[in-house]
């Protein structure tokens, strides 16, 4: 009679053993479902933080390019790249005439830059009265802020809303804007 419940014990010693194997390979693929998940998104944020530096460079390049802009053509639009005037926004901001398919891009490690260019004017063009139709500085630049720095006297500054476009790896897609005066 001993060896019925021998092999009893043997079999529920089995039955439990697998349960547990069960259980804790149930345990492991969770384990590494939430490492993978945190890999991802670790990944992704870092993505995005690169996106936003690449966003630098195109604020960067449009402050660069205002200059020029301003010499050649301040009171005509370049279609897609500058605007004389304030356009139209959606609801996070972003221009509703551009149209990102056909504004130049540069590539920077990676991911492709986009920027666009308005004067905050209002029209009609040409602009003929700036300190109505356009936001500025009616004071003009103040020289440095360093206590006892040559203050500077000049006429008004005009303001200028930069748009960055990025796009980079796994979609990744950056809106950045800046204000500028010149």
């Amino acid at each position: 009679m001993g060896q019925p419940m021998m092999s009893t014990c043997r079999g529920m010693t089995l039955f439990i053993a697998l349960i547990a194997l069960i259980t804790m390979t149930l345990a492991v693929i969770a384990l590494i479902r939430s490492v993978d998940t945190a890999n991802t998104i670790a990944g992704n944020m870092a993505f995005r933080q690169a996106a936003r530096e690449a966003a630098d460079t195109g604020v960067e390049a449009a402050y660069s390019a205002i200059p020029n802009i301003l010499s050649t053509s301040e009171e005509a639009n370049i279609p897609n790249e500058y605007f004389a005037t304030i356009q139209p926004v959606d609801a996070n901001g972003v221009p509703t005439t551009i149209t990102w398919s056909t504004v130049p891009a540069t590539n920077q490690s990676g991911y492709e830059v986009q920027y666009v260019i308005e004067r905050l004017c209002n029209g009609p063009l040409p602009v003929t009265d700036i300190q109505t139709q356009c936001l500025s500085d009616p004071n003009g630049p103040n020289g440095s802020n360093k206590a006892g720095a040559i203050v500077f006297s000049s006429s008004n500054r005009i303001y200028y809303r930069v748009t960055v476009r990025v796009t980079g790896p796994r979609n990744t897609l950056s809106m950045t804007q800046a204000i500028l005066s010149f």
